[in-house]
């Protein structure tokens, strides 16, 4: 006779769920469950990630992926705060933003220090306004002590 406990049946379900979805869509699962109750869907989670819907990464990967962004999107920033980072007159800038993306290397070539920009995006908007285009919102959960921080694309 064999006997299967609880706590049995909890780690092989665990340890399947682990096998079929990353710790980023199961952080998102539960994310969600928080967001709209019911029971946590890693499918539905996996498929969000997958489609670029959601955003979950590490603080190191949200960084990255922040930085990546405002390359991008030099060209739509405020001309005061280009005015600030460059040097150069924010009259100048506006008429420059006027070739819209192909502004965009112009004024990337005219900021002084890149990371120093960066930074001071990130700390006047927050990652949200560059990563969740939905809602400009960060979220975080810690799952397995690791803090996941959510980004709402679609």
């Amino acid at each position: 006779m064999m006997i299967v406990t609880d706590e049995q049946v909890k780690q092989r379900w665990w340890e399947k769920v682990n096998e079929e979805y990353d710790n980023s869509a199961i952080a998102l699962a539960h994310y969600m469950v928080g967001e709209t109750g019911g029971e946590a869907d890693y499918e539905e989670a996996q498929d969000n990630i997958d489609s670029e819907d959601y955003l979950v990464y590490t603080d190191e990967e949200a960084d990255e992926a922040v930085r990546e962004e405002i390359e991008e999107m030099v060209w739509a920033f405020n001309a005061s705060f280009l005015q600030a980072h460059t040097g150069v007159d924010a009259d100048a800038i506006e008429k420059i933003q006027e070739m819209c993306e192909s502004a965009n290397e112009p004024l990337k070539a005219m900021i002084k220090d890149f990371d120093h920009f960066v930074n001071d995006a990130v700390n006047c908007y927050g990652r949200g306004q560059f990563l969740a285009p939905y809602d400009h919102e960060e979220n975080e959960i810690t799952f397995n002590g690791i803090t996941y921080y959510i980004y709402r694309r679609n």
